[in-house]
């Protein structure tokens, strides 16, 4: 009973599968590389400006760990070396 009404399911969706275009492909890529003009109305709004934001807070807090966990590793070594004298 399932397969027929999964039978006839498909049979029901292969009429409006045939009126679609023939190429997917091309009807996928349609207007893909068409340059759209900007719209300088909305560009040029009395909109406030966005606020000021560091560049390179990200990267210096990368910096900063990175140089802990180098100053960790350097004391680690010298205090070994040194219990080994």
């Amino acid at each position: 009973m399932i397969r027929a009404l999964f039978l006839a399911a498909l049979l029901a969706s292969v009429p409006a599968r045939a009126e679609e275009s023939q190429d997917p492909f091309a009807e996928a890529f349609e207007g893909m590389f068409q340059i759209q003009q900007p719209d300088w109305e909305l560009i040029t709004s009395d909109a406030p400006p966005d606020p000021p934001v560091p560049l390179d807070g990200g990267l210096t807090a990368l910096l900063a760990a990175g140089a802990a966990v180098g100053y960790r590793r350097f004391r680690t070594m010298r205090l070994a070396s040194k219990s080994n004298i």
